[in-house]
């Protein structure tokens, strides 16, 4: 069985697992960890791997599509760990794990509806490279799967105050991430990260209504 193969089957069997649901959480944060330096360190007798890890902050605006009333502007915020590998000139994986918060804001015939959801989100992410690994600056593009695990949720309505939800939303959310970026390499095996990001939910999270939401995202990566 090799590492690839390997670490989706530990996230396959953390997922179907029901209990300890915060374990399930650092179970695949570890994974994450320990595929990803397993690749760094099988590939290292060709003197181009690159397996770098290290913070990352993110704001931007967050929604729920297929809700009532009018849209209106919600800041949103994660922060958290970044993990990026590739041992190619141009292809790679990257991986985050973030706290992130999310929701909705609405305004229906003059009421607002603030919804905030609190997740750990965890983006598996396809890298395409452009440029060379002599680059200092080499834009990409990623694309790929988006997990959210549930934490809390609150909805806030004008005049009614606030009611804890977390119990009417599912605890599990899955979608589609994508983002166009660059990695700037201010020193050796240094990088800074920034990304725009946009997902949109796959699953709903109650009834019909899905996670949107478009950021910023800035990191900085450590080779190691």
């Amino acid at each position: 069985m090799d590492i690839t193969e390997n670490f989706f089957n530990k996230v396959t069997f953390v997922l179907t697992n029901k209990e300890n649901y915060m374990k399930r959480i650092l179970i695949i944060a570890a994974a994450l960890f320990t595929n990803a330096t397993a690749f760094s360190q099988e590939d290292s007798r060709g003197g181009n791997n690159t397996f770098s890890m290290g913070p990352s902050v993110g704001v931007g605006h967050t929604g729920v599509r297929n809700t009532v009333g009018t849209a209106m502007f919600k800041p949103a915020w994660s922060a958290g760990l970044i993990f990026n590998y590739s041992s190619s000139q141009h292809i790679g994986i990257s991986a985050d794990v973030l706290w992130s918060f999310e929701g909705g804001l609405t305004d229906y015939i003059g009421t607002e509806s603030d919804l905030d959801l609190e997740y750990i989100r965890i983006p598996l992410k396809f890298v395409y490279y452009f440029g060379s690994f002599e680059d200092d600056f080499r834009p990409k593009l990623t694309i790929g799967p988006s997990m959210g695990f549930l934490l809390n949720a609150d909805s806030y309505v004008e005049g009614f105050g606030t009611t804890d939800v977390t119990s009417m939303y599912e605890m599990f959310d899955i979608g589609l991430n994508a983002s166009a970026g660059l990695n700037w390499k201010i020193q050796n095996n240094v990088w800074l990260n920034a990304d725009l990001n946009y997902y949109t939910g796959f699953t709903a999270i109650r009834a019909d209504h899905y996670n949107n939401n478009l950021g910023l995202k800035i990191g900085m990566a450590f080779g190691l």
